[in-house]
């Protein structure tokens, strides 16, 4: 299990291309290519300024709504990781036992207009603070990516009896819940975390990051034929035993969803290594299927020199490309840029 790294700054999403350092097959240092500009469908920081009052609840301020009941508003108090004012969800039991998740969310919907949706992304800084009662109170915090008609299309969980990530797509069967797969990495609670989750409507896919990090990547949105459209993203709490939930409860700030003038979701490179027989230097592109992605290099940030170029295969999304001149350089940058 892989625990994330904590975020101590909020980080850039990363668009377009992805840069990774090797100094003598030897990683040091990662940067990123900044975002293009979008359409900002919603964002807030919950500040006052925007009409956010600490010790009301979320629910009801700013064109917030809600699916059941249970603990949710705006704090104050100072928060590593979290600057001024921030929402929450969970802590205080709903007044009856409930079986269904809370959700809370802000309406976005976003439909096709003239043409398929474009690529969005959403972002929001999150924590899971632990429960002060024994367990088994331990419970589920989540973030949901809904349709306009409501339909569920996917959800990261963070699953804090175990501390572990999960997600879960929209593909139960025969009336059973969908499974929840591990993505393989862990959280800690009361640390603060950068979530990236970026959607390609037209192709039919999402990936999402955690503190610079794919914890998932290239799963499609929905896998039983729902219609393609955006109606909100939602923070949840699923309370594990409804006769005894926690006090454990999700912390969020800088929630903002935009829609980006991009074709695919920007690749990702994670390193593989050198080779040993050759010293070459393997670099793997986390992108989508069916796309193709020129590995680039460059000494000097100025010319930049194709070395590598292959399709991404179906359906795993990445591809493995290698340069054979890395030996005879003292240092390389590396970037995957995505051709037609």
């Amino acid at each position: 299990m892989n625990a994330l790294p904590f975020a101590g700054l909020h980080l850039a999403p990363v668009l377009l291309v992805s840069v990774i350092l090797a100094w003598s097959g030897l990683v040091l240092s990662s940067s990123a290519a900044p975002a293009p500009a979008g359409r900002v469908l919603f964002e807030t920081g919950f500040e006052k300024f925007e009409g956010y009052e600490v010790g009301l609840d979320l629910v009801g301020q700013n064109g917030w709504t809600a699916f059941g009941t249970g603990g949710n508003g705006i704090l104050g108090e100072p928060l590593a990781g979290f600057q001024g004012q921030y929402a929450y969800i969970g802590f205080s039991a709903p007044p009856t036992n409930q079986l269904d998740p809370f959700n809370i969310w802000r309406p976005v919907n976003l439909k096709p207009t003239g043409g398929a949706l474009p690529v969005v992304q959403f972002t929001v800084t999150l924590q899971i603070q632990d429960s002060t009662t024994a367990a088994p109170r331990f419970d589920d915090f989540r973030w949901s990516a809904y349709s306009v008609d409501e339909h569920r299309f996917f959800t990261i969980d963070f699953d804090n009896d175990l501390r572990e990530i999960n997600y879960i797509l929209d593909d139960g069967v025969g009336g059973k819940a969908p499974l929840v797969r591990p993505t393989g990495f862990a959280f800690r609670n009361g640390e603060a975390y950068d979530l990236v989750v970026t959607m390609d409507f037209a192709r039919n896919l999402w990936s999402a990051k955690l503190n610079d990090v794919v914890v998932v990547h290239a799963k499609p949105i929905t896998t039983s034929g729902a219609k393609l459209d955006l109606g909100d993203i939602d923070a949840v709490w699923a309370v594990r035993d409804p006769a005894l939930p926690g006090d454990n409860y999700m912390v969020f700030d800088d929630y903002r969803i935009v829609a980006t003038p991009l074709d695919d979701i920007p690749p990702e490179l994670e390193v593989v290594g050198p080779l040993a027989t050759t010293g070459a230097f393997i670099v793997r592109v986390l992108g989508e299927p069916g796309v193709t992605y020129t590995l680039e290099a460059t000494s000097d940030f100025v010319e930049w020199i194709p070395v590598a170029t292959a399709k991404a295969p179906s359906p795993d999304g990445y591809v493995d490309l290698q340069d054979n001149a890395a030996p005879a350089n003292k240092a390389r940058f590396y970037r995957a840029v995505s051709r037609p």
